[in-house]
């Protein structure tokens, strides 16, 4: 479970994510999101800390959501997913822009498939934790 977000910018971060990375990006912010809307009865994921960081900013998730749709289906892709729609104001995370948060995004990307992220010439090892910067 998992919103990749090796960057303070969503689309930046979307399109930086590998085919594998960005496929799963619109199932788990969709599991995420119907977590915190209580639209399932999934118990397991939600006190996930990648669950935690969007509550109280879903219609931020909805826009991530979103945009890794519409790059998904830009490449080629099939996507049999709905948009959100999305309404009220959309609340930009705090934490968006944290330096150790994003750090860690890389870290984790380049541990996955170094092969690929290695392009971006990240400074991070591939050896961090996630941070999670929970209220």
């Amino acid at each position: 479970m998992q919103t990749f977000l090796p960057y303070p910018n969503l689309k930046k971060s979307l399109k930086s994510l590998d085919r594998q990375r960005l496929g799963k990006q619109r199932v788990e912010s969709y599991q995420i999101l119907n977590i915190l809307l209580n639209k399932t009865k999934t118990r397991g994921w939600r006190n996930h800390p990648a669950v935690k960081i969007w509550k109280g900013y879903e219609n931020a998730l909805k826009l991530y959501f979103n945009k890794s749709v519409k790059l998904w289906i830009s490449k080629g892709y099939k996507n049999t997913m709905k948009l959100e729609i999305i309404k009220g104001k959309i609340i930009i995370p705090k934490w968006l822009g944290n330096k150790k948060f994003h750090s860690s995004h890389r870290s984790n990307l380049l541990r996955k498939n170094k092969e690929y992220y290695s392009k971006f010439k990240w400074k991070e090892k591939s050896d961090l934790p996630y941070f999670w910067p929970l209220d």
